[in-house]
C-alpha cells in the first residue's frame, strides 16, 4: 500500500484531439507525475475486430482494446501507486519538442503546480479516447478532462499522420478511415454527454467532466494553463492537500 496520496486524472478525447501530447507536456510540468496511455491496452493485431463492411480492422471500437486489462492496471495503481504496465503499443504522438513554449510560459506553468511539490501527492495522469465512454471507468479518476476540437480540425490532424505502430505491425488510415471508423466511432460511444446527442454541440451540464477546447485557434500554453488551474483548483478543493 503506498503512503502517498495518489491522484488519477483522466485526459481523454477524440484522436487527433491532441490529449496524448497535453498529457505529456502537462507531466512534464507536474512533480513526480507519471503517465499511462490506454493505448498500452490494444489487442493483438490478429485480434482487433474485422469492419464487415469494408473488410478492415476497426482500431477505433472500444473492442480493440483489453479494457478489463486497463481496469484491473488502474486499481492497482491506486493500491500500490505504481504502473506495472510496459508500453507495448509504441509512442503515437507528436515529437512535443516542436512546440515553441518559451522558458517563461514553461517557469510559470511549473509554479502552478507547486502544492504538488510541497505535498505528498502523486499524480498519474492517463490519457485514451475510449475513457468517459464507460462510466465504470470514469468513476476511477479524481480528475477528468475532455479534450474537445471541431470535426473538420481533427480530420486534418489524423490525416496528416504517416501511420501508427501496432504491437506487430504498421497501420496507415485508408482515405474514408477518419469518417467511417474513427469519427463514427467516437459519436456512437460519446454521444450520450452531449445535448440532443450532437457531439459539435454542448456538453451537458451533469457530466462532471473539465471541458478544453484545442482547436488550431488555441495556443498550448494557454490550454496547459488552463489544465493546470483546473487541476490546482479541483486539488484545492479537495481532501489531499491536508
Amino acid at each position: 500500500m503506498t503512503s502517498s496520496k495518489l491522484v488519477l486524472i483522466a485526459i481523454s478525447g477524440c484522436s487527433s484531439s491532441g490529449k496524448t501530447t497535453l498529457t505529456k507536456l502537462t507531466s512534464n510540468a507536474i512533480p513526480r507525475s507519471s503517465v499511462l496511455h490506454e493505448d498500452d491496452f490494444y489487442k493483438p493485431d490478429a485480434q482487433i475486430p474485422l469492419n464487415e463492411k469494408y473488410q478492415i480492422a476497426d482500431w477505433d471500437c472500444p473492442e480493440a482494446l483489453d479494457i478489463p486489462a486497463f481496469k484491473r492496471e488502474l486499481d492497482q495503481i491506486k493500491e500500490t501507486g505504481l504502473i506495472k504496465s510496459k508500453l507495448i503499443h509504441n509512442d503515437n504522438v507528436d515529437d512535443i519538442t516542436k512546440f515553441d513554449i518559451s522558458p517563461e510560459d514553461w517557469d510559470s506553468l511549473k509554479r502552478k503546480y507547486a502544492i504538488v511539490q510541497n505535498s505528498d501527492l502523486k499524480i498519474v495522469l492517463v490519457d485514451g479516447f475510449m475513457i468517459f465512454n464507460d462510466e465504470e471507468l470514469t468513476k476511477k479518476f479524481d480528475i477528468k478532462i475532455f479534450v474537445r476540437a471541431p470535426y473538420e480540425v481533427l480530420k486534418k490532424r489524423r490525416n496528416a499522420r504517416a501511420g501508427y505502430k501496432t504491437i506487430d505491425s504498421y497501420w496507415v488510415d485508408p482515405p474514408y478511415y477518419f469518417d467511417e471508423f474513427v469519427y463514427k466511432s467516437y459519436r456512437n460511444e460519446h454521444k450520450y454527454m452531449f445535448e440532443d446527442e450532437d457531439i459539435e454541440g454542448q456538453l451537458k451540464r451533469n457530466t462532471g467532466l473539465f471541458e478544453l477546447k484545442n482547436d488550431d485557434d488555441i495556443n498550448i500554453s494557454d490550454a496547459l494553463n488552463a489544465i493546470a488551474d483546473h487541476i490546482v483548483e479541483t486539488l484545492n478543493a479537495s481532501s489531499l492537500l491536508e
